[in-house]
């Protein structure tokens, strides 16, 4: 036999006459290793399947992560810019200077399109009070909103003053067979499930090599035993694994989405148990803050975009409340129900379904994808469609 840790050969099948390990005792010494590994990724309780189970409560981390970000391999489509895009860069130029800023003991701050300001109540004037906006990008901050599921994170924006908020569906989204169906079947995930696959075969082959050195050993039949039991749970967990997490995204989903989600203001005010419609068309949702007068986002035009035109994102990336980051416009992409903006300003884990606002404040999109592999591209929904999607909003008039 070769040995497993020098590759030695030879005939003895209880100690290497090169290195001097013994096969039994090393097997376990790396069956040990193999499980603790996998442990360090275990943030669910243990299903009772030993390394198996570590692997699966993995993987739907991993899984709920990436539908949370809605990375994708692909862009949404990638033709030459349209002559809209074009002609808005013509008629466009530079971005509006941002308003002067007001005084920090100022009673009200500026509205994010930069009209003159008015009287303060409600929602609006709690936020100006503890965090009065200094420019019209810390206005925004003060409709942006951070949203918490139970499987996730994410961001939105309040776009009227009735305190209707927009994020993207799949923040918020219930639908547990929808998410595990897109997740399953996404690339990304089947090539994590072939890798969890290929580490249970491995693990099942340790176990296999560990059982054949305790052959015919005095005192060992225990030991046998529960080597057998631990292989025939991971050829069964080895069998379904796509299932398996298929239905444990569904039920962790599910069962969050009966609770409701919670939304938190800037301030750190919490809106809990709150549920939200759907787009048809667009990976676009609404809901409503049980709270009166909001501060909120004035829409812009996202078709007068010039390309080099400065953009900013709104959002909670990786839980850090509230950060800004900035790019620019590089394009638009797609057609139709399809349009997506392109920019480079950063979009994180946390920042969907945040606002892409420009320097005066109007929000121009909602940050939805990001180009998986590279860096700088991301994708956001235009403002436009929010309003053909939900037709309770009053369109904007540009």
């Amino acid at each position: 036999m070769d040995c497993p840790k020098c590759a030695h050969q030879q005939t003895d099948t209880v100690k290497c006459a090169s290195c001097g390990i013994y096969f039994a005792k090393f097997a376990q010494q790396q069956a040990l290793i193999a499980s603790r590994s996998g442990a360090a990724h275990d943030e669910l309780p243990d299903s009772g399947f030993g390394w198996s189970a570590l692997a699966l409560t993995a993987i739907l981390s991993a899984a709920l992560a990436w539908y949370v970000l809605r990375g994708r391999a692909t862009s949404p489509a990638t033709p030459a810019l349209p002559a809209s895009a074009a002609s808005g860069a013509a008629q466009t130029g530079a971005a509006p200077a941002p308003p002067a800023p007001s005084a920090p003991s100022a009673p009200s701050a500026p509205s994010a399109a930069g009209s003159f300001p008015h009287a303060l109540r409600g929602l609006e004037a709690q936020l100006a009070k503890t965090f009065p906006a200094r420019n019209a990008i810390e206005t925004a901050r003060n409709a942006t909103v951070f949203i918490k599921t139970g499987w996730g994170m994410g961001s939105g924006f309040i776009i009227d003053a009735d305190c209707h908020v927009i994020t993207n569906r799949h923040v918020v989204e219930t639908d547990g067979a929808r998410v595990a169906n897109t997740v399953v079947s996404s690339a990304e995930m089947r090539a994590r499930i072939a890798v969890i696959e290929q580490q249970l075969r491995a693990n099942i082959g340790q176990q296999l090599q560990l059982r054949r050195s305790l052959a015919g050993q005095p005192g060992t039949n225990l030991q046998v035993i529960e080597i057998d039991d631990r292989i025939q749970a991971m050829k069964e967990e080895l069998a379904d694994l796509p299932a398996r997490v298929n239905h444990a995204i569904s039920e962790k989903v599910e069962g969050s989405s009966r609770s409701g989600f919670t939304a938190m203001v800037v301030d750190g005010t919490e809106f809990s148990s709150l549920h939200a419609q759907y787009a048809d068309n667009r990976d676009l949702a609404i809901f409503q803050l049980p709270a009166d007068h909001c501060p909120h986002l004035e829409p812009g035009s996202s078709g007068t975009l010039a390309q080099g035109e400065r953009l900013y994102t709104i959002g909670n990336p990786s839980g850090l409340a509230y950060s800004v980051t900035s790019g620019v416009f590089s394009g638009d992409r797609g057609a139709g129900h399809e349009r997506f903006l392109q920019t480079d300003a950063p979009i994180n884990p946390g920042n969907s379904g945040g606002p892409l606002i420009r320097e005066n404040g109007e929000v121009v999109g909602i940050n939805t994808l990001v180009l998986q592999g590279a860096q700088g591209i991301g994708f956001a929904i235009p403002i436009e469609a929010v309003y053909q999607e939900f037709l309770q909003l009053r369109a904007p008039r540009h």
